[in-house]
């Protein structure tokens, strides 16, 4: 069999994580706080057998990361909903599998007073504990600089932002939550930016989705006729080499 078939498989393969991405950021394009998945593609050299003077370039998706540019801020008029001015900050989340991170800002209040994502998970304050408020607040909202108001007052606390010195070491866990890799560093305190009543949207469009997906698919389907190519040529390989 024709070791270039392989390199051609490798190819088809990548193509096919391609197409899932490109799926998967249609599909939260209006998902607010959503950060698109970006595949990232490294090519391997792979040395022929031994005495063979040509290598082979095999495509391999690396893995997928999350692009961490801002997404367009739109107006809800609704005092929990919560957007971060500039790409740096980061609002922190407890969940069962430990603290994650989250450009998400739509709070709900729950009947005992947590601010809690729409999955449950708590919003926490700038000492990393949950924020409560009494449950039988009638108006609870933010200011610019995240302070906490329990109808008109300031409750003294603040709703937590971070920020990393190394925000490539963030991963994505769902489609709005982000995992703090080692190398991400500790997440630090910044000053908070917000604009209230109002959202972040997804950072991903339907019309970048929809042309990342035809550029997958023609390249797959290129891929896919140099393999029935070479699955061709190796037929005809083996029924000359058969004949007497």
């Amino acid at each position: 069999m024709s070791t270039g078939i392989w390199a051609a498989v490798s190819g088809a393969v990548g193509q096919t994580s391609a197409l899932d991405v490109a799926a998967n950021n249609i599909a939260n394009s209006s998902t607010p706080g959503f950060r698109a998945d970006r595949e990232l593609f490294r090519e391997t050299l792979a040395n022929a057998q031994r005495g063979a003077d040509e290598s082979l370039h095999y495509s391999v998706v690396r893995n997928v990361r999350p692009d961490l540019s801002a997404g367009q801020i739109t107006t809800t008029n609704r005092g929990l909903d919560v957007a971060l001015r500039g790409p740096d900050g980061f609002f922190a989340v407890r969940t069962p599998q430990g603290e994650r991170y989250t450009r998400a800002g739509h709070l709900s209040l729950t009947a005992d007073g947590t601010l809690t994502t729409a999955d449950g998970h708590a919003y926490l304050g700038e000492n990393r504990q949950p924020i409560r408020v009494p449950p039988d607040s009638k108006e609870v909202t933010f200011g610019p600089d995240g302070s906490l108001l329990v109808d008109g007052m300031e409750s003294g606390s603040k709703l937590g932002v971070f920020q990393f010195a190394n925000s490539a070491g963030l991963e994505k866990e769902g489609n709005v939550l982000l995992r703090a890799r080692p190398e991400a560093g500790r997440a630090q305190p910044m000053a908070a930016e917000l604009e209230v009543g109002a959202l972040e949207l997804s950072n991903s469009t339907a019309i970048a989705g929809m042309t990342s997906l035809v550029t997958a698919s023609r390249h797959f389907e290129m891929l896919t006729k140099v393999i029935e190519a070479f699955a061709t040529a190796d037929r005809s390989a083996a029924t000359s080499i058969a004949k007497p």
